[in-house]
């Protein structure tokens, strides 16, 4: 399954809208711009495609962790791979 598929899935399941899903990206202090989010929503045959790549979906299941369950302070973060 591509990360686009697993982010639209997510999207669906928790109804949550694009705005949303730069707010959750924000958590895990990843900066991303809505249009940005939206092409990577697009399905392949839409021109404005964008593919999600690994890192960026690394930030946003982290960020969705802290969006659900809340950030542990006594934690650090850990570094992306």
């Amino acid at each position: 399954m591509r990360n686009n598929d697993v982010l639209r899935s997510i999207r669906y399941m928790l109804d949550i809208n694009a705005s949303k899903i730069v707010e959750i990206f924000g958590l895990d202090g990843l900066q991303i711009p809505k249009v940005e989010v939206q092409n990577f929503l697009h399905g392949e045959e839409n021109p404005e495609y964008v593919e999600c790549p690994d890192a960026i979906m690394a930030h946003f299941l982290d960020g969705l962790i802290y969006f659900l369950r809340g950030r542990d302070e006594s934690h650090p973060p850990i570094p992306k791979e």
